[in-house]
């Protein structure tokens, strides 16, 4: 590590390449530090996201205006464009490893994690794992060589995964009605034509069906049964209107068990049966 006036460190900065920039996450920098007993950092702003690993000792951070006791085992996120100030206790100083990086994936990344915009600090995850992940990370920026960058990437995620498995065993990032409701349509709307249930949409999200139920009448103001209804319903106009499928097919396609189910449905939702709705147009 090299001596600053402030801190013993290592840095290592790193140039996005252009797959790296095509998917959703990339590194931008990282680094680790022994910090001397003046340290401190900021107030000052980044453009990125960066997660700070306390791997020893302990200090104060400072973000939204909100004073955070941090030690070892912790994380914290500096996110971009916001003030941010941090500093070693002078007995027993930080020994920190550090993340920056930036992409689509990023927040919900970090959301996995237990860090959002209101609460950027994260008490007790670090684990031997993690660490062992960390020294990874360090040997490949010591590196890096271009065509290493898919290397790079999987230790990112191989971190992300196990920052977000402590964080679901220590439950760190409970989840909300809306992370519910999010959860289902998403499940929704990917497997509406295998024959999914409401029960075993409400399965999938961990919650009580009759709960589940009201909760998402509350948010998206429709059943989950009528929602179902809905996407199968118009991906069966999609399927008819391409003309290039019986209807048989397409009922069978949307998770009906024969054409009459699926004609009923079909009339009961738009007035007209599949073959008509299809002569018309």
């Amino acid at each position: 590590m090299k001596e600053f006036s402030h801190e013993y460190a290592e840095h290592w900065f790193h140039t996005p390449t252009p797959m790296e920039k095509a998917g959703g996450l990339w590194p931008i920098r990282a680094g680790r530090n022994k910090a001397k007993s003046n340290y401190k950092m900021g107030p000052r702003m980044i453009t990125y996201y960066s997660v700070h690993f306390i791997l020893d000792g302990e200090g104060m951070f400072n973000q939204n205006e909100t004073n955070k006791n941090i030690q070892q085992g912790d994380i914290f996120c500096l996110l971009p464009n916001q003030t941010h100030q941090y500093s070693s206790n002078p007995d027993h100083p930080l020994q920190m490893f550090w993340l920056a990086f930036d992409g689509r994936q990023a927040i919900p990344l970090l959301k996995r994690i237990g860090i959002t915009n209101y609460s950027t600090h994260v008490k007790g995850i670090i684990n031997e794992e993690i660490i062992e992940i960390l020294s990874e990370l360090a040997t490949h920026f010591k590196k890096d060589e271009e065509d290493d960058d898919l290397f790079g990437l999987s230790i990112m995620y191989k971190l992300f995964h196990s920052l977000s498995v402590q964080s679901k065993q220590k439950n760190l990032a409970p989840a909300t009605p809306r992370n519910w409701l999010q959860k289902s349509q998403e499940y929704m709307n990917m497997h509406f034509a295998e024959n999914i249930s409401v029960k075993d949409v409400a399965k999938y999200v961990g919650i009580h069906r009759s709960y589940f139920a009201d909760s998402f009448v509350n948010e998206v103001g429709v059943t989950p049964s009528n929602y179902l209804l809905s996407l199968k319903m118009n991906r069966a106009v999609e399927l008819i209107l391409e003309r290039t499928h019986t209807i048989t097919e397409i009922a069978l396609s949307l998770g009906y068990s024969d054409l009459y189910s699926f004609s009923r449905a079909f009339k009961n939702y738009y007035g007209v049966s599949p073959n008509r709705y299809h002569a018309k147009e």
